[in-house]
């Protein structure tokens, strides 16, 4: 899940503007002063921030714990309605790049409304964990703001807003995903080739 964005539908943002030409004339210098993991494909401006909405189980498995261990993304904020979830989410996520950094981290945000997450120029994309009844109506406020789009599943409870979802995604387009990660693992490859023989 590649983030794609313009500078006509998020402004100028890090990507635009570190690919600028008075940036890197300056950018010269930079290796006497700055560190090298700064640059390269490890660049912190190479990563997609991801915010988790909902935060119910999937953020114990497998969803929250998968992000925090890739190094194509780092989440950057969580939502819940539920106040203890958000709280517990947030600590994780905390955590995991504290270790990761050997250092104290508190770089991730809890928020309560997922159009405050929705309304940030600085997140790629979201992870929607939500009750099913959700899944549509935020996968379409997500597309219509510029934002990538992972779904849990089921996408929608009727086929009707599974409709007006794809609509909405050939209009705008965001790489979107559904997750259904079990399909691919091995060992259900096995038991689909052992049933067909």
């Amino acid at each position: 899940m590649r983030a794609k964005t313009t500078a006509s539908n998020q402004g100028i943002n890090r990507r635009h503007f570190l690919k600028s030409a008075s940036v890197l004339a300056a950018a010269a210098a930079a290796p006497m002063i700055l560190p090298g993991r700064l640059f390269g494909a490890g660049a912190p401006s190479n990563r997609i921030t991801v915010a988790m909405i909902g935060c119910g189980r999937q953020v114990k498995s497998p969803n929250l714990p998968q992000l925090l261990t890739s190094e194509h993304a780092q989440v950057v904020a969580v939502c819940d309605v539920d106040s203890w979830r958000q709280t517990q989410a947030q600590q994780q996520v905390n955590a995991a790049y504290s270790k990761q950094k050997n250092s104290s981290y508190k770089g991730c945000e809890a928020i309560s409304d997922f159009r405050e997450i929705l309304s940030r120029p600085d997140i790629d994309a979201v992870m929607i964990s939500t009750p099913d009844h959700w899944h549509v109506p935020m996968a379409i406020s997500a597309a219509l703001a510029g934002k990538h789009v992972s779904l849990e599943k089921p996408i929608s409870t009727c086929i009707e807003h599974g409709r007006r979802l794809m609509k909405v995604l050939k209009e705008h387009p965001v790489i979107t995903r559904n997750d259904s990660e079990f399909r691919t693992l091995p060992a259900f490859g096995q038991v689909a080739q052992m049933v067909r023989s």
